[in-house]
């Protein structure tokens, strides 16, 4: 593979994880949000495209491209958040897979090998974006003044996103080798070779829900929340149907405004690594 090729695996990756549903909550073919639509998240995905190719081809930092992500949607008008999470995790995975070695030790150099720079990039890259984290009181992402604290205590990106992966699903992706991503990708291939592309992907989200509490919804709505719905989740995949009752907690999630962002970032990654490794025939 080249830097082209990756950079088409990690846009296929975020086109893939949109068009399948009923993912309960969140934006697919079938339904948009008040705020944001379908249309929005597929601009979103093409408009990311030089960036992964650039990443692929290591030819920026990580901080530097998560921000040109964020920047291109906005040339396209898009003034929500549509894919912070998913391009967080994607540019490290798809510089990693570049190197063209094992995925998982070279995808571990580029995080470890991350700078105080990147860290400043990131937190200018969420701020444009109107991404929501959890509140916290020290080294916010939406506080101006950690910058300089950043810079004083010379905290890289790494270093930040192990300060958080107690509270957020993505830094703690990256503060443990995106191990989360690495077992639902195999869970994926598992699920699509039985149950098909859209269902085998449904059922790997509502595993991935069940199994770790949503850190947009816990930002959005509180932990207890958060936990209340990883458990309706485990319920639905419990159920004689579970594609069906993914359907009706689908509904009542979007009436009552929960969205599992998070969740669907880590499936992104899953998906990524799924084809980076070339399976194509499975998964498509």
């Amino acid at each position: 593979m080249n830097a082209d090729n990756y950079a088409q695996c990690a846009e296929l990756a975020m086109l893939l994880e949109l068009s399948a549903g009923p993912k309960p909550g969140n934006v697919d073919r079938c339904h948009d949000h008040p705020d944001m639509g379908f249309r929005h998240f597929l601009a979103s995905a093409v408009s990311a495209y030089p960036v992964f190719r650039k990443a692929a081809a290591g030819e920026a930092g990580i901080g530097a491209l998560i921000l040109e992500a964020v920047e291109g949607w906005r040339r396209f008008g898009i003034s929500c958040n549509t894919h912070f999470g998913e391009i967080t995790l994607l540019v490290p995975l798809t510089m990693a897979a570049g190197r063209e070695g094992d995925l998982r030790d070279d995808l571990l150099r580029v995080l470890e090998g991350s700078t105080v720079n990147d860290a400043i990039r990131f937190y200018e890259a969420f701020r444009l974006s109107g991404a929501r984290v959890a509140r916290v009181d020290q080294l916010s992402l939406a506080d101006r003044s950690a910058e300089e604290e950043i810079r004083c205590r010379e905290l890289s990106l790494i270093d930040l996103m192990k300060l958080s992966e107690g509270h957020d699903l993505i830094a703690r992706e990256w503060s443990r080798g995106f191990s989360r991503s690495f077992q639902l990708s195999a869970l994926l291939r598992e699920r699509v070779e039985e149950f098909g592309p859209n269902d085998g992907l449904v059922l790997t989200f509502l595993e991935a829900l069940a199994g770790h509490d949503d850190s947009l919804i816990q930002a959005k709505h509180g932990l207890d929340k958060a936990r209340e719905v990883s458990k309706r989740a485990e319920d639905a995949l419990c159920g004689d149907d579970p594609i069906q009752l993914a359907r009706e907690l689908d509904h009542a999630f979007l009436k009552e405004g929960i969205n599992p962002g998070s969740t669907a970032d880590i499936m992104a990654a899953s998906l990524f690594i799924a084809l980076r490794d070339g399976c194509f025939e499975v998964i498509l």
